[in-house]
C-alpha cells in the first residue's frame, strides 16, 4: 500500500506541529515534505519572537525534533509562487497543508501612514530580528525622541521594551550589532503605548507588562484613574491587574518614560517640516471626552494592530485569513495556524490546533500513489532552485552561533547569498 504523501508550506510552529503529528499517528506510513521560502526554519520563533526573549525562542528545539524525523524532509529556500506553484504541490501530494502565517501588517487606515517614521509591527519585528526581507524604514532612529506604539497586545509591549532597554539589558540575546547601535542611538524620552479601547479590553499578559517595570532606565507611567475598578471576574483580563500594579508602584527616576494611554482612536499621522512623521493624532472615545482630538508628539510610530495572511493564487481570503471550514479549504487542501484562525494565540495553542488539522488530514485523505517528492525534485532542478535541506540548515545554525560575538547567542545572516554559502559549508 502506498504511503500518504503530504506537503506542508511553512516551517513555523504550526507547520512543524502538523509534521510532528502526522509522523506520530501514521507510524511510518507517511512521507512529509516541509517547504519554506527562507533557507532557515521555525518561522516566527526565529524571526518574530523578540530577540531578548531567548526562553521563548527555545521552542525551536522542540520544533526541530519534528523536522529531524526520517519521514520528514525540509526544503528551505523554496517559495510557492516562485520555484513551485500551489498546483504543482496539489498534483504531486495527496494533501497540502498551508502553514503560511500572517506576515503582512494590517493597515491603520489613516492619512499619513505611509510617512517616513511610520512602520507596522511586522516590518519593525523583521528589522529587529534581522529577517532577510526587512525594510530600512525603522533603521534611522537617531532623531527619535518620542515614539508612539499603537496596540493593546504583547507585540506592542515587545516594541516598547526593546526601544527602552539599555545595551546591558540586551546581553545574551540575538540582537545584531547594527540593530543595537540604531536602538542605542535614539535619544528617546517618551514611549507612549496607546490602546484604542479601555484598560479592561487589553490583551497584554502580566509577565510582559511587569517586565517593563524592571527596566533599568525607563519609568512606567499610568494614570491610576485610567485603571480604576475591580480586577477580578470575566470582565477583567489578566493584564488589568498588572496595569494596576504598575500604576500604584513607586515613582522611578529614569531617562525614558513609558506611558500607557487608553480610549484613543488613531486619526492621522501628521507630517513635520522635514516630511517625516512628527505627531500622531487621535480622537478620544471615552464618554467624558468623546470626539476630542489628542495630538501626541511622535518621531516614530509603530502600529501593532494585527496582521493578515496573503492568499496564494486560487485560495480565497476571509478577513485577513484563508477561508476554511475547520482547517479544510478544499479536497486535499488544508490550512493551519494564523492563516487558519487569524493572528492570535500562543505557541501552545498552535500545537493543539495543528494536531487537530493533522488528524483531519489522516481521517479524510487516502493515499493515491501520487509522485510526491520525486516529481518535486525534478521541478526544482528544472527551475534552477537551490533548496536547503536539514543538514544545510544545521551548517547555517552552526555558522551563526560561531560568529555570535560577546554577549550574543548567535549573529544571523541577513543576505540570502551568505545563508546559501553557509548551507554549503563554504
Amino acid at each position: 500500500m502506498p504511503h500518504l504523501k503530504v506537503a506542508i508550506v511553512g516551517s513555523g510552529p504550526a507547520g512543524c506541529y502538523v509534521a510532528e503529528r502526522l509522523g506520530k499517528k501514521a507510524k511510518g506510513a507517511v512521507e512529509v515534505d516541509v517547504f519554506d521560502r527562507l533557507p532557515t526554519p521555525f518561522g516566527l520563533v526565529r524571526a518574530g519572537v523578540a530577540p531578548d526573549h531567548q526562553t521563548t525562542k527555545a521552542a525551536a528545539r522542540v520544533m526541530a525534533k519534528a523536522l529531524e524525523k526520517p519521514e520528514v524532509r525540509f526544503f528551505g529556500n523554496v517559495e510557492i509562487g516562485r520555484e513551485l506553484s500551489l498546483d504543482d504541490l496539489r498534483q504531486a501530494y495527496d494533501a497540502v497543508v498551508l502553514a503560511v502565517g500572517a506576515p503582512s501588517d494590517r493597515a491603520l487606515g489613516v492619512a499619513g501612514e505611509d510617512l517616513p517614521g511610520v512602520v507596522g509591527s511586522g516590518a519593525f519585528t523583521r528589522w529587529i530580528n534581522d529577517h532577510p526581507a526587512a525594510e530600512d524604514r525603522a533603521a534611522d532612529l537617531a532623531g527619535v525622541r518620542h515614539a508612539v506604539v499603537i496596540g493593546a497586545g504583547n507585540v506592542a509591549i515587545d516594541a516598547a521594551r526593546l526601544l527602552a532597554k539599555t545595551a546591558a539589558e540586551i546581553e545574551n540575546s540575538d540582537l545584531s550589532p547594527e540593530v543595537e547601535a540604531a536602538l542605542q542611538a535614539a535619544p528617546l524620552e517618551t514611549i507612549s503605548i496607546v490602546a484604542r479601547r479601555g484598560a479592561k479590553a487589553v490583551k497584554f499578559t502580566p509577565t510582559e507588562l511587569l517586565e517593563l517595570g524592571e527596566l533599568a532606565d525607563a519609568a512606567v507611567e499610568i494614570d491610576p484613574a485610567l485603571v480604576a475598578g475591580d480586577n477580578e471576574g470575566a470582565e477583567s483580563p489578566p493584564g488589568f491587574a498588572a496595569l494596576q500594579q504598575l500604576a500604584s508602584g513607586p515613582v522611578k527616576s529614569a531617562r525614558k518614560r513609558i506611558r500607557f494611554l487608553f480610549n484613543l482612536q488613531p486619526e492621522e499621522c501628521v507630517a513635520g517640516d522635514d516630511g517625516r512623521v512628527a505627531a500622531m493624532r487621535f480622537t478620544r472615545t471615552d464618554l467624558e471626552g468623546a470626539g476630542e482630538n489628542v495630538d501626541l508628539p511622535a518621531d516614530l510610530v509603530v502600529s501593532c494592530i494585527g496582521y493578515r495572511t496573503d492568499a496564494p493564487e486560487g485560495v480565497d481570503a476571509d478577513g485577513g485569513r484563508l477561508a476554511n471550514d475547520e482547517g479544510r479549504i478544499d479536497a486535499g487542501l488544508y490550512v493551519v495556524g494564523w492563516a487558519k484562525r487569524g493572528p492570535s494565540g500562543t505557541i501552545g495553542l498552535n500545537r493543539a490546533e495543528a494536531h487537530g488539522v493533522a488528524d483531519k488530514v489522516l481521517e479524510e485523505v487516502a493515499p493515491a500513489d501520487r509522485p510526491g517528492r520525486g516529481a518535486i525534485l525534478e521541478r526544482l532542478q528544472a527551475a534552477g532552485a537551490q533548496p536547503v535541506d536539514w543538514e544545510g540548515w544545521g551548517r547555517i545554525d552552526a555558522a551563526e552561533t560561531e560568529r555570535a560575538g560577546a554577549g550574543r547567542v548567535r549573529r544571523k545572516f541577513t543576505a540570502l547569498d551568505d545563508m546559501l554559502a553557509a548551507a554549503k559549508g563554504s
